[in-house]
């Protein structure tokens, strides 16, 4: 992919490094990774049989291949080689034969224009920048078809600036008593990853040429975003 000079690596690993073999290994259980509800999920997006779909920053694989099973092809874009390694052998051991993987991300996939009809994204967009989000976004709307949809799960803060301090520390103490991260990984997060405001993100989807249709906000800081792209 030719690119100018001042575009951003969106190959290279931000705060924590999911190309490291353990990270990939605790990747499914520390995440709560979950084949029945991921199918659950797609169904209720309306992914059907003729439909093709792109899951960006797919990890191990769970979604894609469960995608597999419902649509015409389901796309596992990644950066990390030890994730994909885990996607290819998941696929290869549940048969999944219209899943396939690319090592890329949000601004180096290559697809047509107007070739998908979903794309999701679970806990990946926080790797860039705001800037490059949107970059990111315009990108995941040119490749959507008109009337596609998008689905967004990550990381925000629904809050004012001023909240959001408070609204961190209750998030590492959640985190430390309840999954398998420490509140180190979890400064982590904050200090050298990029997750943003709620509104700042759903104006980027916006501007982004998409019609935004819900955005709900759980346990203070998990945003899932639903968006269809405009003709």
């Amino acid at each position: 992919m030719q690119t100018a000079d001042w575009y951003y690596d969106d190959q290279r690993q931000i705060g924590l490094d999911f190309a490291d073999e353990a990270q990939a290994e605790t990747y499914d259980a520390r995440q709560g990774g979950n084949a029945e509800a991921d199918r659950a999920l797609l169904r209720r997006l309306g992914l059907k049989p003729h439909h093709v779909m792109a899951d960006i920053g797919c990890g191990t694989g769970i979604l894609v291949c469960e995608a597999a099973f419902l649509a015409q092809e389901a796309i596992g874009i990644d950066i990390s080689p030890a994730m994909l390694a885990r996607a290819h052998d998941r696929a290869a051991e549940l048969r999944a034969g219209r899943a396939r993987f690319m090592q890329a991300s949000f601004l180096s996939f290559e697809l047509p224009g107007a070739s998908l009809d979903l794309i999701t994204a679970k806990n990946a967009l926080h790797h860039l920048p705001d800037f490059w989000k949107g970059i990111a976004l315009v990108r995941m709307a040119k490749a959507l078809k008109p009337g596609g949809r998008l689905y967004l799960r990550d990381v925000t803060f629904p809050c004012h600036p001023a909240e959001a301090p408070a609204l961190i520390e209750d998030w590492a103490a959640f985190m430390a008593a309840n999954t398998g991260y420490s509140r180190e990984e979890v400064a982590t997060h904050v200090r050298e990853e990029y997750s943003t405001y709620g509104w700042v993100l759903e104006g980027l989807i916006e501007r982004a040429g998409f019609t935004l249709i819900s955005a709900d906000y759980a346990n203070g800081v998990y945003g899932t975003y639903l968006a269809e792209r405009r003709s």
